[in-house]
């Protein structure tokens, strides 16, 4: 039975009429585009129930690129369709083989398995996230399958490689995009901010003063000066002051100066990257929904598919001129939530195109004629355009500067990514690196185009360097790198980390050759490092050490929520990737008995809590315990650990009389009996649940102990 609770919104009823209306008029196919925050899953719900009327059993594809998406979107198709319908995923391990009602597969695992389904398996497809559908790895899938309807959605179908997602799903059926939607109040007011006293006024008043014909390279080189990441988070902080219980994300261009960032705000702050694994990311955006820390920082994430209503501040220290990329990270922000109608954003900007996009922003804003009202009765509505200002623009600079003047220079400049200006482009950043930049280093360099427009122009990245008169290991000047500065990088990174560089230390690091010149330079990376003279230990023995003094500054075991919660430390999938493993890490630096005796003592208080044998779904970061896994490598299994319990010898190497001593030198350091959480907290101690396991409770171990005194 349908979920009566919830019912399409106005617009959404719009989307379902144009949808409605492509079917009738024989269409196969439509494109949704819907800004974030308006509910595009539920639209495709609706849809589907209209299609489905009448229709005896016919199976739904939900695809889409990214597996937590699919899973948030099951979990909303559920909640709307109820139990009188099947669900099955189709991810990696999780291949539901069953013929369900709905099936939501991810584009990777079908892309292998897609054969197994007949072509018309599938009456109605939808693809969520759909400008991915030009990815030759995700296209094949598309044109494989042959459903009654395909359904595309997507708020931005604009992609950074120029192809049109319309030749696949023809033209826009419906389009309510982030200007109409900030009109009609759909989605959060925002109070956007222009951070730009680093802004140089003397240099725009010399191009002001002259018709000089100047490149955007050389205006944004010119007129923005560098800002140092101390007054970045101070600025923040004053700002974000302004916002009640602020909730804020960070979007920065690298790793390396996102932890930079993330050590300056301190233990409020957690990271979020692609290499930090997903269990990492997962703990770190759990803690920021529960506040647990109030501010998330990202490089290349949170971009699609996160759901955080009450996110309040968005801060952008990555100043991307693809619209696609600023509408998504905007996104994050601008979703309504009980108790929260507007966003402030904080755009600390480094390059002219980005004023003037967000200037050309304000300006459609202003000038959008909102249609008519319908009488939404929801929480939202379709809100009255005279209303209120639903965008403001605040120019935060201290120069008297008229924005205006920027986009009369930008008029002067050439604003096509020629094939003349994308090779001048190249050899720029060439000269600035003192060798060829990689892809990613154009990708991230606000000022230069993207690895993508070389590929558009020139058919591949590398033809366009070959055109430039560079190579892989050669610089601008075609002459070999000097290995010694090569070196010299190397020593100067190994000093920064503290131990010896890895590949992806050396990849993620700003002004290095890549770990591949290196190796081809050296023979091997491990080569390099002998030549350079490096001092600093492995990094596997940096690990180790930090792991010592983990458990010396906690006084007990340390869990993987400890090391990821904190940001100077190592996270948990570095140890997953170095050494099989936080407790495999933990039993190499000798506290084997004291991980098993932490280990046991949490299967005791679990079972406590829960009031039954726990399963290894009640371990893990919830429960803050180790995972299934991790009872696995340290005790075969979960079930030996609990035989062990079971036994009656949680602490082998501790009699009855030992645990007697223990607790009375405790109480004596104290100078009254301890507290459970006292002993929890001591790692000399023996754990509170193995007191209750010994002695049935903490007052009947006082009671022993003080009879033993007697």
């Amino acid at each position: 039975m349908k979920n009566p609770k919830i019912k399409p919104r106005e617009y959404q009823q719009e989307c379902l009429a144009a949808i409605g209306n492509a079917i009738a008029n024989g269409e196969k196919r439509a494109l949704v585009v819907m800004a974030s925050g308006l509910g595009k899953t539920y639209t495709s719900a609706f849809a589907v129930e209209r299609y489905l009327v009448d229709k005896r059993f016919v199976r739904v594809l939900v695809l889409c690129h990214s597996e937590k998406i699919l899973r948030q979107t099951k979990e909303k198709f559920q909640e709307y369709f109820g139990e009188e319908f099947s669900y099955g995923m189709y991810v990696k391990y999780d291949k539901t083989t069953r013929p369900t009602n709905f099936l939501f597969a991810t584009f990777q695992t079908m892309k292998e398995n897609r054969e197994i389904f007949p072509k018309d398996e599938f009456a109605y497809i939808i693809v969520d996230e759909a400008h991915h559908s030009h990815a030759r790895t995700y296209f094949p899938t598309i044109r494989y399958f042959q459903p009654e309807f395909l359904l595309g959605l997507t708020a931005t179908p604009d992609r950074l490689d120029g192809q049109k997602i319309e030749e696949i799903y023809g033209e826009p059926v419906y389009e309510l995009g982030f200007v109409e939607a900030t009109k009609r109040g759909l989605i959060a007011e925002c109070d956007y901010r222009l951070v730009l006293d680093d802004l140089s006024q003397e240099r725009l008043d010399e191009y002001l003063a002259n018709d000089e014909k100047l490149s955007i390279n050389q205006l944004n080189r010119t007129l923005f000066i560098e800002k140092r990441d101390e007054e970045i988070v101070r600025l923040i902080g004053e700002y974000s002051a302004e916002v009640e219980n602020p909730k804020t994300m960070i979007f920065c261009r690298t790793v390396e100066h996102a932890r930079k960032i993330a050590k300056l705000i301190g233990d409020k702050a957690a990271l979020v990257y692609k290499k930090n694994g997903d269990s990492a990311n997962d703990r770190a955006l759990k803690s920021f929904k529960e506040g647990e820390i109030n501010t998330i920082i990202s490089v290349d994430m949170l971009n699609e598919g996160i759901d955080v209503p009450d996110a309040n501040v968005i801060v952008f220290l990555r100043n991307t001129v693809s619209p696609a990329v600023f509408y998504q990270q905007l996104g994050r922000g601008t979703r309504l939530s009980e108790g929260k109608d507007k966003v402030l954003v904080l755009d600390f900007v480094d390059n002219c195109e980005r004023v003037k996009m967000i200037l050309e922003l304000k300006q459609e804003v202003d000038d959008f004629k909102v249609r008519p009202p319908h009488g939404d009765e929801g929480s939202h509505g379709d809100g009255d355009a005279n209303s209120k200002k639903k965008f403001t623009l605040n120019i935060a600079t201290q120069f008297d500067v008229k924005m205006m003047d920027i986009i009369k220079i930008l008029e002067r400049t050439q604003d096509c990514w020629t094939e003349a200006r994308l090779i001048e482009c190249l050899q720029q950043k060439a000269r600035q690196l003192g060798r060829t930049p990689s892809g990613r280093e154009m990708n991230i360099d606000p000022n230069m185009p993207y690895a993508s427009c070389y590929r558009v122009k020139f058919g591949s990245y590398n033809k366009a360097v070959e055109l430039a008169g560079l190579s892989c290991n050669r610089t601008a000047g075609g002459s070999p790198i000097d290995k010694d500065v090569m070196l010299s990088k190397l020593r100067d990174l190994a000093k920064q980390k503290g131990y010896q560089p890895t590949s992806t230390d050396i990849d993620e690091a700003e002004n290095m050759p890549e770990a591949r010149t290196y190796k081809r330079q050296f023979q091997s990376l491990e080569r390099a490092i002998q030549l350079a003279g490096v001092e600093e230990p492995t990094y596997q023995d940096f690990l180790l050490d930090h792991l010592v003094k983990k458990y010396q500054a906690l006084k007990r075991i340390p869990l993987p929520a400890d090391m990821d919660l904190d940001s100077e430390a190592p996270n948990t999938m570095a140890y997953v990737r170095k050494l099989k493993g936080l407790p495999n890490a933990l039993v190499m630096v000798g506290l084997k008995t004291e991980l098993e005796e932490r280990m046991l003592s949490d299967l005791v208080r679990i079972s406590e809590e829960k009031g039954r044998r726990p399963t290894s779904r009640d371990l893990g970061p919830s429960t803050q315990s180790f995972s299934a896994g991790a009872y696995i490598e340290i005790f075969g299994s979960l079930k030996s650990a609990l035989d062990r319990i079971e036994a009656g010898y949680l602490l082998p190497r501790r009699s009855k009389q030992e645990i007697i001593t223990l607790l009375r030198q405790k109480e004596d350091e104290l100078g009254r009996w301890p507290q459970g959480r006292e002993l929890d907290a001591d790692a000399r101690m023996p754990a509170s649940s193995t007191v209750r396991l010994y002695f049935g409770g903490m007052e009947n171990a006082r009671i022993a102990v003080h009879q033993t005194t007697n």
